[in-house]
């Protein structure tokens, strides 16, 4: 299984890839810590991803705008995108959903909880 996390802050990708280790789901994580390069390796990539999680709050290219990419494109059927986002805002999560996002993850506070809702949107 191969996961996208797309995610500028560096702490989030190591505290994500731990909670990824502590499912026990054999999984390759790749971390992008900007949307174009992400989107850049999902044109250039014979070997699509089963999930990208998402963060909206992004420099340069946002969550959103890089959602509105991914939607253009084929992406949508072969992968199951998360928008995985500090925002419980219901425009946030209503607008993401409209955009093609199969799922929507307030990051949890607490790391058990993460491991549960990553075990969860996966299984």
């Amino acid at each position: 299984m191969l996961i996208y996390l797309v995610d500028d802050d560096q702490e989030d990708q190591e505290i994500f890839d731990m909670a990824l280790f502590e499912t026990g789901v054999e999984a390759r994580l790749e971390c992008f810590s900007c949307a174009s390069t992400a989107l850049e390796s999902l044109r250039n990539s014979i070997s699509k991803p089963d999930f990208v999680f998402l963060d909206l709050n992004m420099p340069k290219i946002n969550g959103l705008e890089c959602l509105k990419q991914l939607a253009d494109g084929k992406l949508k059927e072969e992968t199951r995108v998360i928008i995985y986002s500090t925002s419980s805002n219901q425009k946030d999560i209503e607008e993401t959903k409209s955009l093609g996002a199969h799922e929507y993850l307030i990051k949890p506070v607490n790391f058990n909880s993460l491991v549960d809702s990553i075990r969860k949107l996966i299984a």
